[in-house]
Parts: structure tokens; C-alpha cells; sequence
């Protein structure tokens, strides 16, 4: 699937970017249309390339509710693609066109960013601090002019690590905003797969 921020920089509100994706369609039980638990939040291509086919394919497979299913049970990643590894998985990826070229090209600038931003994260604080003792070093030995353009060089490096964390917020599971009332509190339950590239930011 995709992440609001892969449609839209700051924020879909207002876009037409997202509909209502009826768990069980309109046309299968009218009486679920305004039901809180049936309605979920998903991205016109999604909604669109389902219509309204049925929860279950009268195979045993079921279409994967997001809120409810470990992805990572039914999919793996390759390249970028959610290849199933069970018949909903299977029923679920054709249902909603999930490796899409649109999708997948949008999967892919996401992983590339988050990687980019995790690794300046992770990465830049200790070469700031090394940073900052060399303009102490530099003030010392009165080379004012080589001081003051490392500390520009630190206050830059500080200010991309800033928008890098702005950034992975952006992508991050569980939305800032969220509040008590939301199905991702009082503290969401982490896949494993999910779990291990998380990072404190």
C-alpha cells in the first residue's frame, strides 16, 4: 500500500487525494456503509481498482483489513514489489493493484528517502560534535576565520539533520497526532519485520 506522504508532501487534506474504503462494499450491506470499524482510510487507486468486489473470494481468502492484519504475514518485499505468500495475500494484491508501476515507483522513492534521512540521523551527531571541538581548536590557536566557516559548515550539517527528522515523523507509524481515542493507542503492537528498523527520533 502507500503512505499519505507518498501522494502528497504536506498533508492530503483537501486533495481528493483519499476516500472511504468500505471494508464490506456498499453494494454487499448498505446497513455497514457509516459503520466506524468498516470504514478506512485509503487512497482514491486503491479504492478505485477494488470497486466493489467482495471481502471474500469464495476461495477462503479474505481481502487484508490494514488495521487488523500483520502485513508481513501474507507479504514479503522484493524490490520494492509486496509479493504474497498467502491466498489473501494473493486475493488482496490483485484486488487493489498494490504493485501498480504508480505504487511501486512511490514504495521505492520512500525507502530511498527514509534510508537517506535514518542514515544523516544516525550518522551526523558525532560529526557535529567533531565539528564543534575543531572550531574550539581553531578559536584557540586564533584561526577566527577557519572557525567561524566550520561553524557554518556544523550549523548546516545540524539544520539537515533537523529536516531529516521532520521528514522520518512524517513517515513514522503511529501519527503524531493520534489521539486516546485511536485504535493505535494506548501502544500500537510492532511486527517484528516492522520493529527492527525503527530508530528514536
Amino acid at each position: 500500500m502507500l503512505h499519505e506522504a507518498d501522494l502528497i508532501e504536506y498533508g492530503i487534506g483537501s486533495t481528493g487525494l483519499t476516500t472511504v474504503e468500505h471494508v464490506v462494499p456498499q453494494s454487499e450491506d448498505a446497513g455497514q456503509s457509516n459503520t466506524y470499524a468498516n470504514c478506512l482510510y485509503a487512497c482514491r487507486w486503491c479504492n478505485r481498482s477494488r470497486s466493489n468486489l467482495p471481502l471474500h473470494d469464495g476461495n477462503g481468502n479474505v481481502l487484508l483489513n490494514p488495521t487488523t492484519s500483520a502485513w508481513a504475514d501474507h507479504f514479503e518485499v522484493q524490490d520494492d514489489k509486496l509479493a504474497p505468500k498467502t491466498g489473501s495475500g494473493q486475493y488482496t494484491e490483485v484486488a487493489y493493484s498494490i504493485n501498480d508501476p504508480f505504487k511501486v515507483q512511490r514504495r521505492a522513492a520512500r525507502r530511498e528517502l527514509i534510508e537517506r534521512c535514518r542514515k544523516l540521523v544516525l550518522e551526523a551527531p558525532p560529526k557535529i560534535e567533531g565539528l564543534s571541538r575543531l572550531v574550539g581548536r581553531l578559536a584557540a590557536s586564533d584561526a577566527l576565520d577557519d572557525a567561524e566557516e566550520v561553524r557554518r559548515v556544523a550549523r548546516c550539517l545540524h539544520e539537515q539533520v533537523a529536516l531529516a527528522r521532520q521528514t522520518l515523523e512524517r513517515y513514522q507509524g503511529v501519527p503524531v497526532d493520534a489521539g486516546a481515542a485511536c485504535r493505535c493507542h494506548p501502544k500500537p503492537t510492532i511486527p517484528p519485520q516492522v520493529a527492527e528498523q525503527l530508530i528514536e527520533i
